[in-house]
């Protein structure tokens, strides 16, 4: 329970600005809408959101890109593909399954930089 917890911490910390605009997750009515506004030409949008196992297929771990702006990006792409395809799920949701890929995909130096921060930072 404890490692869990030290990943929620750690994921909203690296969400904030992504969750930030967020706004109500009760409202899933206006997801779509919002994700149609900020699509453009350079996008495939136009074959639309990729489906669970589609988004699994092309997930990648965040310590295969290049720098920390890379994983934002990645990471930014995952919240707008969760609005898009699953606009009930809450932050809560949005975390276990981001957590899910990570174990899925073996993405090792991630999960140990996650199980390192449940340490005390103070013995």
């Amino acid at each position: 329970m404890r490692r869990f917890i030290v990943l929620a911490a750690t994921l909203t910390m690296l969400a904030a600005p992504v969750f930030a605009a967020d706004g109500d997750d009760t409202d899933a009515a206006q997801a779509p809408a919002a994700a149609a506004t900020t699509d453009n030409a350079d996008t495939d949008a136009d074959r639309g959101p990729l489906d669970d196992a589609g988004f699994d297929a092309q997930f990648q771990c965040p310590e295969t890109f290049r720098d920390a702006d890379a994983r934002i990006e990645e990471f930014q792409r995952y919240v707008e593909w969760t609005r898009e395809t699953h606009p009930d799920w809450g932050f809560r949701k949005r975390l276990d399954v981001r957590y899910g890929l990570l174990r899925r995909h073996n993405c090792a130096t991630t999960l140990a930089k996650i199980a390192s921060s449940a340490q005390p930072a103070f013995h």
